[in-house]
């Protein structure tokens, strides 16, 4: 039996994690069904949630190359 913190959080029993071999940067679902709630569990990262949810691909290429160029500038003004 779990116990519900004041933010809402529950630790999932270590016996069920190994069982259902979930790790850290699973992804969990809560759903309710007839008055009951379910929670399943998805393999992978919160990026692939973010994928899932709003059915973008995350482009990192464009996000490092744009990092690149603030750096380069807030270098440039700071000498």
């Amino acid at each position: 039996m779990s116990r519900i913190t004041k933010k809402g959080q529950v630790t999932i029993p270590k016996e069920i994690r190994d069982k259902f071999d979930i790790k850290a940067n699973d992804i969990g679902e809560f759903m309710v069904k007839e008055n009951t709630i379910i929670f399943t569990v998805k393999k992978g990262t919160i990026l692939d949630a973010h994928k899932i949810k709003t059915d973008r691909k995350i482009d990192f290429e464009k996000i490092r190359e744009s990092m690149k160029e603030n750096i380069a500038a807030e270098a440039a003004e700071n000498l």
